[in-house]
Parts: structure tokens; C-alpha cells; sequence
């Protein structure tokens, strides 16, 4: 499939771009090489990159066949697409599907947009979109201390993506992403929805503020609500209990930084919120199979 045709044979209209002319298929990044072996049952990239725009645009297309990831890393844009209009800010991933729509536009918002962007194929796309309601865009705000940007970064560096150990690695990553993305979409469900709110609020609060103290006694003086049945309640709703959700929030950050820095396993664990790190390493063990620096040593690029 000759992603650069179809592309161009969708644009309604060009982009305005000012001079120096720009190719309007710079929105598509650089083309990846296609291997017949993996192409059709793998996932499968056909184009990608960082792209950053400083001069404000719109793409107007039609249906064309494939599907777009778009994480903007800064400023934002904006995708309409039938009657739905999304916003795409800064720290969000979008999944869409170029062929949903008859018509559908991407338009710069401000002064600057960075993004990373990825065109994709494979019938193993279908089995993701069929958990889903709609046909509808998927976005989501992506957890900086989860998998998905370490999984991006991975398919940056590979650069060629000609041989079948890319390909290959490129499938891993991209149902890693996706995973994430459906579990992200899927994470309220019916008996969440009904939960009452101050189990949302801590919930929300170990997300964020994860390397922060917490206590059941903490949380019992604040809500004036027994500790037990602070627990009974949120493990109901979120399937594991406010200290256990805490520790996967706080392990989840630790081998985000394992891979994205060079700090000293001491150093990540206070960081993300653990008092000893003879704790965080047998809480990582338990969790990973391994020890933090052999993830770290087995994982980083």
C-alpha cells in the first residue's frame, strides 16, 4: 500500500503553507520499508516520526485506509471529524480511524505543535475497535510515569524498520500502546461509574500525587470514613486496595525512570515515594519478575 498516493488522493484542499513550500506530506512523517511477511496479520507502520509545525495549517481529507496515533508532546491541535471535534492537547494520545470518516480535517491550534505521529495497518486493528462503542476517535491523556511514552520513544529509535526484528518489535510496542489506550478508555466501568465520589478523589490523588505519604489513617481523619471501609469500598470498585493501588502507581513512575534516566535505583525510589529501597526492590521484583536495575538493563535502548 503506497501510503503517500492515498494521502495526497484524500487532501480535498492543500494545506496554505508559507514559503519555503513545505511537502503537505510532512504531516505523515518519513515512510517506513513494508515486509510482505508481517504486513497483513502484524501491526504494521507505514509512516511516522516527530513532526513539529510552526506555521499554522489545515488538512482537509477524505477516507483514506489506515490508522493514525498522534501524541502531542507541545502546543495542540484540533481534529473534526463528522459532528465530533477534538482537542488535542498537550500530553494526549489519539487513536482515529482515517477511513471512519466520508471527510475529516487536522488544523494546527497556536503558534507551535509537536508531535509524535504514526500510520498504521493490520488486521489485528479490527479486534481492538470492536471493544469499543462507536466508531469513534479515541483519546486519551497519557500517564507520563505509565508505558506508553517509554513504547513510543522505542519506535522513534528505530529508525530503519526494514528488518523483521523491527517489524516485530514495532508489533510488540504498538499492542503495548494499544493495550494501554483500551484499558485507559475502558478503566470506568459500570460499577466505577456508581462509586461514590471520595473513592474517585483518592484515586485521583494517588495518580498524581503518588510520591506523596498516604495512610489509611490519613484518609480515615480526612473523609470521616472507617479505614475499613474505605478499603472494602475502593477494592469493590478498583479491584485492589488503596495501599496495593498505590504501589502499582509508585512502581509503574519507578520503571518509567529506569528506562528514561540514568538516576541510581537509591535515587527512583525516593523519588516515587518509597521509604527504603530494600522495600521498592523486592516490591519491583514481585511485580516485574526482576530486579530494578536488570529491567532497566534488559529494556533500555
Amino acid at each position: 500500500m503506497d501510503l503517500t498516493s492515498a494521502f495526497l488522493n484524500a487532501l480535498t484542499k492543500p494545506p496554505l503553507l508559507p514559503p519555503p513550500r513545505i511537502s503537505p506530506t510532512i504531516f505523515l512523517g518519513r515512510p517506513y520499508s513494508i515486509l510482505e511477511e508481517t504486513e497483513q496479520d502484524f501491526l504494521t507502520i507505514l509512516s511516522g516520526g516527530v513532526v513539529e509545525a510552526r506555521e499554522q495549517y489545515t488538512y482537509y481529507l477524505s477516507a483514506f485506509p489506515c490508522r493514525m496515533l498522534l501524541y502531542t508532546k507541545e502546543g495542540g491541535g484540533m481534529l473534526r471529524a463528522g459532528k465530533k471535534a477534538i482537542n488535542l492537547e498537550e500530553g494526549t494520545l489519539l487513536y482515529f480511524d482515517c477511513g471512519a470518516f466520508p471527510k475529516w480535517e487536522i488544523t494546527m491550534e497556536g503558534p507551535y505543535w509537536k508531535y509524535i505521529v504514526f500510520f498504521l495497518t493490520g488486521s489485528r486493528l479490527s479486534s481492538y475497535e470492536k471493544l469499543a462503542d462507536d466508531a469513534a476517535p479515541l483519546l486519551i491523556r497519557v500517564d507520563p510515569y505509565g508505558s506508553i511514552l517509554p513504547c513510543l520513544e522505542k519506535l522513534l529509535s528505530l529508525t530503519d524498520g526494514s528488518t523483521l526484528h523491527d517489524k516485530l518489535t514495532d508489533d510488540i510496542l504498538l499492542n503495548r500502546i494499544l493495550t494501554e489506550m483500551w484499558i485507559s478508555s475502558l478503566s470506568l466501568t459500570a460499577s466505577q461509574k456508581d462509586c461514590p465520589s471520595y473513592l474517585t478523589e483518592i484515586k485521583q490523588s494517588m495518580d498524581t500525587f503518588f510520591m506523596n505519604n498516604f495512610s489509611l489513617q490519613d484518609l480515615e481523619a480526612r473523609y470521616h470514613i472507617s479505614k475499613y471501609r474505605i478499603c472494602r469500598e475502593f477494592s469493590a470498585a478498583f479491584g485492589v486496595s488503596p495501599l496495593k493501588y498505590l504501589n502499582k502507581r509508585r512502581l509503574e513512575a519507578a520503571a518509567n525512570l529506569l528506562l528514561s534516566t540514568d538516576k541510581r535505583v537509591h535515587e527512583i525510589s525516593l523519588q516515587v515515594g518509597f521509604e527504603t529501597t530494600n522495600h521498592f526492590i523486592n516490591l519491583f521484583k514481585r511485580e516485574m519478575g526482576m530486579t530494578p536495575q536488570a529491567y532497566r538493563e534488559r529494556n533500555k535502548g
